[in-house]
C-alpha cells in the first residue's frame, strides 16, 4: 500500500473514532442506559405486584379455611326430662326454643314481661305466641339487614319422647329437640312448671353458650344453668292448690294480674328436672 492510501485510511478510521466519541453518541447511549433501568424497575415492580397478589390470595384462603372451620355446624340434641316422683309437683309444659348469634332474650330479671307472648308460656304451657313475636321480629331484621341472619331457629317442642301427640310432660317423660349450631352461638328455651300460676323454667337471660373459646361443643348436664322464674303476671297461689293453675282452672288467663316483674322463684324447690345436651 502507498502512502496516500495509507495516509487516508488513517484519516478515515480517525474520523469514525471522533463520530463515536460526539456529545450525540454519549447522550444516545445514556438514553438507551435509562430505558433499560426503567424496563429493569418495571419489571421488579411488577414481580413485586405478582408476590403482594399471591401473598393476599394466600391470606384469604386462610381467612376462608378459618371461617369455613367457625361455621362448621355441630349438632346437639337437647333433653328435658321430669325426673320428679309420680305423686310429685313436677309437670312440663310444651315449650319454645331459640337459637342465635345473639340471643333474643324471652325476658329481662327485674323488667315486667314485654306482652310478646311469655305471659301465655308461663301462665297457660302455650309457647306458640312466644316463638311466632320472636320469629316475626328476626323476620323485620332480617329485612333490614343486607345479609340474611345466619342460622337463627325460633320453635316449640311440645310432644314427650314416645307420645303420639304434644301434651305435657309428667313424671319420667322428656322432651327432645335437635339443633344444628357453630361456635359462637347461644340456645335459651322455656317451659312451664304446671303446677304454678306463672312460674317456667329458663336459662338466664344471656341463654347457653354452646361452645367455649377453645371452640370444644358443649356436653353433659346443664342443669345448673336452668333456673326457675316467676313470670310476675299472675298473683302466686300455693303451688299445686291454686284454682288458677291450668290442672284445675276453667279456662286459659283466668288468674288475677300481678302486674309485677321477672323474678327468680325464691323458697321452693320441691321440684325435680334434668337437663342434658349432647353433640352428635
Amino acid at each position: 500500500m502507498n502512502k496516500k492510501w495509507y495516509g487516508l485510511s488513517l484519516l478515515l478510521i480517525l474520523v469514525f473514532v471522533l463520530a463515536a466519541c460526539s456529545p450525540q453518541a454519549a447522550a444516545t447511549q445514556v438514553m438507551e442506559d435509562e430505558i433499560m433501568e426503567e424496563e429493569v424497575m418495571a419489571e421488579d415492580e411488577e414481580m413485586e405486584e405478582s408476590e403482594d397478589e399471591m401473598a393476599e390470595d394466600v391470606e384469604m384462603d386462610s381467612e376462608d379455611e378459618m371461617m369455613d372451620e367457625e361455621m362448621a355446624l355441630t349438632n346437639f340434641v337437647v333433653r328435658i326430662e321430669n325426673t320428679g316422683a309420680a305423686e310429685g309437683l313436677t309437670v312440663l309444659a310444651p315449650g319454645a326454643y331459640e337459637l342465635n348469634d345473639h340471643p333474643v332474650s324471652f325476658f329481662t330479671p327485674g323488667e315486667a314481661d314485654r306482652g310478646e307472648g311469655l305471659e301465655s308460656l308461663a301462665e297457660d304451657g302455650d309457647p306458640s305466641v312466644l316463638v311466632g313475636t320472636i320469629n316475626q321480629m328476626m323476620a323485620d331484621m332480617d329485612d333490614d339487614m343486607d345479609e340474611g341472619i345466619m342460622s337463627f331457629v325460633s320453635n316449640v317442642f311440645n310432644t314427650p319422647v314416645g307420645a303420639d301427640a304434644p301434651g305435657p310432660a309428667g313424671p319420667g317423660a322428656a322432651y327432645e329437640f335437635d339443633i344444628a349450631a357453630y361456635p359462637g352461638q347461644y340456645l335459651t328455651f322455656a317451659t312451664m312448671f304446671v303446677h304454678s300460676n306463672d312460674w317456667f323454667f329458663a336459662p338466664d337471660q344471656e341463654g347457653i353458650a354452646l361452645f367455649d373459646a377453645d371452640g370444644v361443643a358443649l356436653s353433659g348436664d346443664i342443669t345448673e344453668l336452668v333456673y326457675l322464674w316467676n313470670a310476675g303476671t299472675e298473683v302466686d297461689q300455693t303451688p299445686g292448690e291454686g284454682a288458677d293453675q291450668p290442672p284445675s282452672q276453667s279456662g286459659p288467663n283466668t288468674g288475677e294480674a300481678e302486674n309485677g316483674l321477672v323474678s327468680l322463684v325464691e323458697g321452693f324447690s320441691d321440684y325435680q328436672i334434668l337437663v342434658t345436651i349432647t353433640p352428635q
